[in-house]
């Protein structure tokens, strides 16, 4: 499983539906990180992702987390 970002679109940020109450209605998701309502890091299979961009595309952003380290470390 890859990990993901979960982000609520600026046009729904008015809805009372956090991201992590969204996501959480999707089979084979993990939740990693949660406390912004409006934003939620998962683990999710792609067949996951596929489902949370066609339940909620219309109100989500899911892109992969990327996770920057110095260089030579």
């Amino acid at each position: 499983m890859a990990t993901y970002v979960v982000a609520i679109r600026r046009e729904a940020r008015l809805e009372t539906v956090t991201a992590e109450e969204r996501v959480r209605q999707v089979p084979g998701v993990h939740i990693k990180g949660a406390g912004n309502p409006s934003r939620v890091v998962i683990e999710a299979s792609s067949q996951a992702v596929s489902e949370i961009e066609r339940r909620f595309g219309d109100k989500v952003i899911v892109e992969p987390e990327i996770r920057h380290g110095r260089l030579g470390e």
